[in-house]
């Protein structure tokens, strides 16, 4: 348990609220420009997913995940990192490459039941 109080001591010697504040108020022109920057990159590229979204013929109700992909692409780019599951989803993304997207209406139609039907018996 040292360690943790050697720890928490160390922390509370480095860290007031006074030194945060200083700080803060010394970067906050900078942050908020750089801040104000990624939001209109975020939006620019929302409008042009949604456009070629809109082009594909892809169904309304399906824009919301290609949008939540195209987020994670965006903080891929932009220096932030994917952790967990999510960071593999991105890879192909994260080089520039992205497929077209693909609408439900655009694939073959096949039969639901295909799997359940028997083998045609042998003549």
């Amino acid at each position: 348990m040292s360690d943790v109080t050697r720890r928490l001591s160390r922390w509370k010697a480095k860290y007031s609220p006074e030194i945060a504040q200083q700080t803060t108020t010394r970067i906050y022109a900078e942050m908020s420009e750089r801040y104000q920057a990624s939001l209109v990159a975020l939006c620019a590229m929302e409008t042009d997913t949604k456009q070629v979204l809109s082009a594909s013929g892809i169904d309304t109700m399906l824009i919301v995940f290609y949008l939540d992909f195209a987020r994670q692409l965006f903080r891929l780019s932009h220096g932030r990192t994917i952790s967990g599951g999510d960071a593999g989803k991105g890879s192909a993304g994260a080089t520039g490459e992205m497929a077209e997207p693909r609408s439900p209406a655009r694939s073959a139609r096949r039969d639901p039941h295909r799997r359940l039907q028997l083998p045609a018996p042998a003549p």
